[in-house]
């Protein structure tokens, strides 16, 4: 289970989205980005999107961390009691608990690709407020607001989705698979060669602007 998120200050997002309208065209003229819809005929969108991610000036300050557990066999009484979906929150509250050490200054608003659940993101916020509390973050209440949207409205999420989808397309052995899609495979290499992530088998630094963290899962009371 490969989970990841962009940092952007909100003062910024307008730009953000307005300059991913941009990199989108002529091949992308509508519809949503996402990994699943990489093709030859629109890799040359892709492409100069994730070469903006990392040098465009619009995109400075924003950052892309991830998440790597491995849940083969995972026994998800243990991990979840028995709730595959408490599983998944407990890990995408890991990714959230990060971005809040690595940015000690900030206060969060938080927007998960919206899902079928029956944990709401308010619940996720308050748990992990009170985590930052017990771990004695001078921070009052520093996850704010917590909201699902809809990836197809939200370009930054769509972003999400390329990058987490180069590196998952390695880490899961796609990318060596007989029928891997030629350009799924090259947008996966550039993805991690512009990231400097030469092994994603391997934990990156904890900070930077494409960071990776393989987390071994612990069982409830851990």
């Amino acid at each position: 289970m490969v989970m990841g998120g962009l940092i952007v200050q909100t003062s910024r997002v307008s730009d953000v989205h307005a300059r991913i309208a941009e990199l989108r065209l002529p091949e992308l003229p509508s519809g949503e980005m996402k990994w699943g819809a990489v093709s030859k005929g629109k890799l040359p969108a892709y492409r100069r999107t994730v070469d903006a991610f990392f040098d465009d000036p619009v995109f400075a300050g924003v950052d892309f961390h991830t998440t790597v557990v491995d849940t083969w066999g995972q026994d998800h009484q243990k991990f979840g009691d028995g709730d595959r979906d408490k599983t998944f929150n407990k890990e995408l509250y890991q990714l959230a608990a990060k971005f809040a050490r690595n940015y000690p200054e900030r206060l969060f608003h938080l927007y998960p690709d919206e899902r079928e659940t029956v944990h709401r993101p308010g619940e996720l916020r308050d748990i992990l407020n009170f985590g930052r509390r017990k771990n004695r973050d001078p921070r009052e209440f520093p996850f704010r607001r917590a909201h699902f949207r809809k990836s197809h409205e939200t370009p930054l999420i769509q972003i999400v989705d390329i990058l987490l989808g180069g590196l998952a397309y390695r880490v899961n052995g796609h990318a060596n698979a007989v029928d891997a899609s030629p350009a799924k495979v090259e947008l996966s290499r550039h993805i991690l060669q512009r990231g400097g992530v030469r092994n994603p088998m391997i934990d990156t630094a904890m900070r930077g602007k494409f960071t990776v963290w393989h987390r071994q899962l612990q069982p409830r009371g851990k």
